[in-house]
């Protein structure tokens, strides 16, 4: 998944071509690295990252006009560049408490052509729409235990997410899906090994054809 999630936004990355990205939370692999890997370029990249170790890891990465701010987004928005080309928040907004406060404070730094990317799981994935066929759920929108542990308090489907977005002022104008997953996760571990690279990109490519049933879901808004 994570794979896929971060494939998924080196391609937006690289049909935008942005100059000035900030990027919300980091964790241990840079997105930026393997941009960079790839060809890709910028004039300014700032990660906001309020775990020390996450920080620290960024902070030794040799990259050029690369940026590192400790702290939360929303206690740090004035350190932030304004009008940014390209916001990422990726894996995120159904992780913090008051996703509402985040979405307000990064509001307040995008400019009229600024490119909102935000990913997160889907509540009607193909992998809980079996499990509420199989009565292991009774709602989509349950919290699992696997949230749970993840400290994840909210799902979302495509309806949840745009409502939220337009509720602080943001135009969605794409919107898409990331990877077709059939199973849980520890249920998925052995398939790529057992089916081949083959199975699994041709199921990142039907979470593309097929968003509403994707394991997560994306969409990308500017300011209304």
């Amino acid at each position: 998944m994570v794979r896929y999630r971060r494939q998924l936004v080196l391609n937006r990355l690289a049909e935008y071509a942005p100059k000035v990205i900030v990027e919300v939370g980091c964790g241990s692999e840079m997105q930026a690295a393997a941009y960079a890997a790839q060809g890709g370029s910028w004039e300014s990249w700032t990660v906001v990252e309020p775990s020390q170790e996450f920080s620290d890891i960024a902070r030794r990465n040799e990259l050029p006009n690369f940026n590192v701010v400790q702290g939360f987004f929303e206690d740090v928005v004035d350190e932030m560049p304004t009008d940014p080309d390209f916001i990422l928040c990726s894996g995120l907004l159904h992780e913090v408490p008051d996703a509402d406060r985040l979405l307000s404070s990064v509001r307040e730094r995008m400019g009229r052509n600024t490119v909102l990317h935000v990913n997160v799981p889907n509540a009607r994935s193909m992998h809980r729409l079996l499990a509420r066929s199989m009565g292991l759920i009774l709602d989509l929108k349950s919290i699992s235990a696997r949230n749970k542990s993840l400290q994840q308090p909210r799902v979302y489907d495509l309806e949840d997410l745009t409502d939220q977005m337009e509720g602080h002022g943001l135009t969605i104008f794409k919107q898409g899906g990331i990877l077709v997953k059939p199973f849980t996760h520890k249920q998925m571990e052995p398939l790529p090994e057992m089916l081949g690279r083959e199975v699994m990109d041709g199921l990142f490519r039907l979470g593309e054809e097929m968003p509403e049933i994707a394991s997560e879901i994306y969409v990308e808004a500017r300011l209304r």
